[in-house]
């Protein structure tokens, strides 16, 4: 766990894909996906589910590009 509540997965080329199962499975419950960071590396961040930032407005219309 990072500070502020953040938890991270970092994926490297040589992992399989039961390593990246694991260290998935091994997140606590109430996180979702927020974000992922690099381009080898990749590091994806989680944070609990009241922390996420939804991509819809209230009115169902995407609040950025996209």
């Amino acid at each position: 766990m990072n500070g502020g509540g953040e938890y991270t997965v970092t994926i490297y080329p040589a992992d399989r894909p039961a390593d990246v199962a694991r260290a998935w499975a091994a997140l606590p419950d109430g996180v979702g996906f927020a974000e992922a960071c690099g381009d080898v590396d990749v590091t994806l961040v989680f944070r609990p589910m009241d922390n996420l930032v939804s991509p819809h407005a209230a009115d169902g219309i995407p609040a950025g590009p996209g």
